[in-house]
């Protein structure tokens, strides 16, 4: 995760961090095997009742376009977005994040800092 600080026209303080997921839900609907086939198998089942991955972990579900991460910019009073991720952004003039925080979402910024997205 790279990290930025700048100063917009208003003399605002903000932020900037990408986010990339790790854990996301790689299962797309049009994609995800859970749905019943149109030829299904009628062979023997040979899978056991017993859990075959490896690794067992809660994976979350991504709004559109957010799989590939965001780049997020938050200040004392909001918090936005940036899909997808520019690239060079780390390397970026202030002049170019305060172009590309004008062009984010703006999102809910909680109380306790969190988002609601």
């Amino acid at each position: 995760m790279s990290y930025r600080t700048f100063v917009d026209n208003d003399g605002t303080y903000w932020q900037a961090w990408d986010s990339q997921p790790s854990k996301v839900e790689r299962r797309a609907a049009a994609d995800d095997r859970r749905h019943v086939k149109r030829f299904p198998w009628r062979g023997v089942e040979r899978r056991s009742g017993v859990e075959r991955r490896s690794i067992n972990q809660r994976r979350i579900t991504l709004s559109e376009g957010y799989g590939r991460g965001w780049l997020t910019f938050e200040s004392l009073d909001e918090k936005r977005r940036l899909i997808p991720i520019p690239s060079g952004w780390e390397d970026a003039t202030n002049t170019t994040l305060r172009a590309l925080c004008d062009q984010a979402k703006r999102i809910a910024k909680t109380e306790s800092g969190t988002s609601a997205a």
